[in-house]
């Protein structure tokens, strides 16, 4: 027996919305070994670049660029809007990005504009989507696979 995990297409007052499905099966766990409680990492097209080290973080209300890849993208400063509010993490400490920028992502076969607050802290990623983005792409993160 094989088995296929899922996920449902949204239901849109009784009409069926097709989106992308993906589906797993038992062949995706191949070379991941089990049990294991890694991040989910992953590789986007962000504007005009495939990044890489994409951490997505269901705890995470914003969507966070790290300046570094900011710079690596060969963005400039001048493109960046200030922002009003601090950054609070789980330390309780307040963080003060540098700005905010919006920039196109792209997931398959869908692009959306994403908010990006850009931080000049180090991080062993790129950049951090959160529950934000993943609610807009009426996506579930499977750690799992």
């Amino acid at each position: 027996m094989r088995e296929v995990l899922y996920v449902q297409p949204a239901v849109k007052k009784g009409k069926t919305e097709v989106k992308d499905i993906m589906t797993f099966s038992s062949n995706d766990l191949e070379r991941i070994q089990t049990p294991h409680n890694d991040t989910l990492v992953v590789t986007f097209r962000v504007k005009d670049f495939d990044i890489r080290r994409i951490l997505i973080d269901q705890e995470s209300s914003v969507e966070i660029m790290y300046y570094d890849a900011f710079k690596l993208m060969k963005l400039k400063d001048k493109d960046l809007a200030p922002i009003t509010s601090p950054l609070v993490g789980f330390n309780s400490q307040p963080e003060w990005s540098i700005r905010k920028i919006i920039l196109p992502v792209k997931v398959g076969s869908i692009t959306m504009q994403v908010e990006f607050w850009v931080l000049k802290l180090p991080s062993t990623y790129n950049l951090i989507l959160g529950r934000g983005w993943l609610h807009a792409m009426q996506a579930v993160a499977s750690t799992y696979h």
